[in-house]
């Protein structure tokens, strides 16, 4: 399974970071009242991740590089099950989800 992670972003009420999976679709973190502990969580997420799993961990840096990818896999995703790729329309709810 490819597990995706967005960069820390402010949110309301704090901070947080995204993770996407095929599977699972686009979940939010938790949001986390001061910038180091979002930070620590992302960090122990991709490590978790990473230790003793088939998963594949992607972690983002920017949202424009977590928004491509995911939109990028999502496309993979359909092409398998033949269906069309997102439309204009999706590709704008994607970015709404992400930047808020």
């Amino acid at each position: 399974m490819q597990i995706v992670l967005g960069p820390v972003l402010t949110r309301k009420g704090g901070y947080a970071f995204d993770c996407w999976t095929p599977e699972e679709g686009l979940s939010r973190a938790y949001i986390y009242g001061r910038i180091e502990d979002a930070h620590y969580a992302r960090n122990v997420e991709i490590r978790s991740r990473s230790k003793g799993s088939s998963d594949q961990t992607i972690a983002c840096s920017t949202v424009d590089d977590f928004v491509r990818l995911t939109l990028d896999l999502r496309g993979r995703q359909q092409r398998t099950w033949a269906t069309p790729l997102p439309n204009a329309e999706e590709k704008h709810a994607a970015m709404e989800a992400v930047y808020g």
